[in-house]
């Protein structure tokens, strides 16, 4: 995972992606993924950046759109896998998901905190939303450690057969 640097009003998206790794590092059982952030942004299977931060991928077959939103995790499927992208400036494909926030809505460390957090859920496998506002994964989150629901979640879709390869 690479990180756009950034800074601004107060917030530290660094910070918030580092507490994410650890909160979502911490639910498999038995080893079934392992997040890290790297230094090299060509050797990152996840980019996550600031929307005013210019998009740091070329897009694949399928171009996205935000359309606004706080946070909003994507990657392209192609043939049974997540189409791999290329960095901005890079000769390699290596990008597989890409996690674009919006710092203006996310006036304090612990809200952007929880948006990763969210997000990061995304990443490793969660698609949809809780209807529990005290869960991560609930549309607009609060709290940036999943909870036991969650965590359940998690382990549930990693019991099973992945329909994606990343």
């Amino acid at each position: 995972m690479f990180v756009e640097p950034l800074a601004a009003g107060g917030v530290n998206l660094a910070t918030s992606v580092q507490r994410a790794v650890q909160s979502w590092n911490a639910v498999p059982q038995v080893r079934e993924f392992t997040m890290e952030v790297v230094s090299n942004r060509d050797a990152a299977d996840v980019i996550v950046y600031d929307r005013s931060v210019a998009q740091p991928v070329v897009t694949g077959s399928c171009p996205f759109t935000p359309s606004g939103a706080a946070g909003y995790t994507y990657f392209c499927p192609l043939n049974g896998r997540a189409e791999r992208l290329r960095p901005v400036g890079a000769t390699v494909l290596s990008v597989a998901i890409v996690i674009r926030v919006d710092l203006t809505t996310t006036a304090t460390q612990s809200a952007l905190d929880a948006l990763v957090a969210h997000e990061m859920g995304h990443a490793v496998g969660i698609g949809g939303h809780s209807p529990q506002t005290t869960d991560v994964m609930y549309t607009r989150p609060t709290v940036s450690t999943p909870t036991q629901r969650d965590r359940s979640t998690l382990r549930n879709l990693l019991g099973r057969a992945a329909d994606i390869t990343l």
